[in-house]
């Protein structure tokens, strides 16, 4: 299997993991495609104005971006079919990164709509594009999927319930997808990060907190690594990248 020239999907692309994704699977000669709430938010982190690697971290190779809201199930669909039509019904990767961590709130004071904002933003975001490609995954008998993960759905974390509850649903989400799909050569797998090293976190880290985190740059890295020949029978796997957290 060439990994050149496969079409990817990356949602929340522009967010801080996600574009160390997308420019990840860009440089390696990949087709990526990026849904966006606006064109803006797209242009403000991939710099289409040149393809040199020096003038910025972040420069356009071939990396496209349709407007589409990841919670909304038409729009995804909607997003989904026309890269399918762009590319002639191919799509072999899917990774899902989009999500929040939301506000810390007890159970008995968990507020419902909250609930369902983050229910939705992190499981139903996930499900919605892991259905739409699995379709045309099947057909090709070929497909990854990767999503993000969290420690709060492996262990309990008081005041996270809303957040643990909706990323626990990704793990099972993709081990049933992996069960249910082996047979055609697709296969899902979840990376569950501590704390990433983002200019967002830095604000409130130490130095020394700093040092026990995860870089951006080496979770996309293992990503990628998924998605290639070498890890071709990895599946239903859980996998934690800790650092010294």
């Amino acid at each position: 299997m060439n990994l050149k020239e496969k079409i990817v999907i990356v949602t929340g692309g522009t967010g801080a993991l996600g574009r160390y994704i997308v420019n990840k699977f860009a440089a390696e000669g990949n087709k990526v495609y990026v849904p966006v709430l606006t064109m803006k938010e797209f242009n403000d982190v991939f710099n289409d104005k040149s393809n040199d690697d020096d003038n910025s971290d972040f420069n356009l190779k071939k990396i496209y971006a349709f407007d589409c809201n990841a919670t909304d199930k038409n729009s995804v669909k909607e997003f989904v079919s026309s890269v399918a039509r762009n590319e002639k019904g191919k799509i072999d990767f899917l990774v899902n990164t989009v999500g929040g961590i939301g506000k810390a709130a007890k159970v008995s004071e968990t507020d419902i709509e909250d609930f369902d904002e983050l229910f939705n933003l992190n499981f139903k975001s996930t499900f919605y594009f892991s259905k739409e490609c699995l379709s045309y995954m099947i057909e090709n008998k070929f497909g990854r999927i990767i999503s993000i993960g969290a420690l709060a759905a492996l262990e309990t974390s008081p005041s996270r319930f809303s957040y643990g509850y909706a990323k626990y649903g990704v793990i099972n989400l993709m081990n049933t997808i992996s069960e249910e799909n082996k047979e055609n050569n697709i296969f899902a797998n979840t990376v569950i990060p501590s704390i990433i090293d983002t200019p967002a976190n830095r604000e409130w880290g130490s130095d020394e907190d700093i040092k026990k985190w995860v870089t951006p740059e080496e979770l996309s890295s293992i990503i990628f690594d998924l998605t290639t020949e070498k890890n071709k029978s990895i599946r239903n796997s859980v996998i934690q990248v800790l650092n010294k957290y």
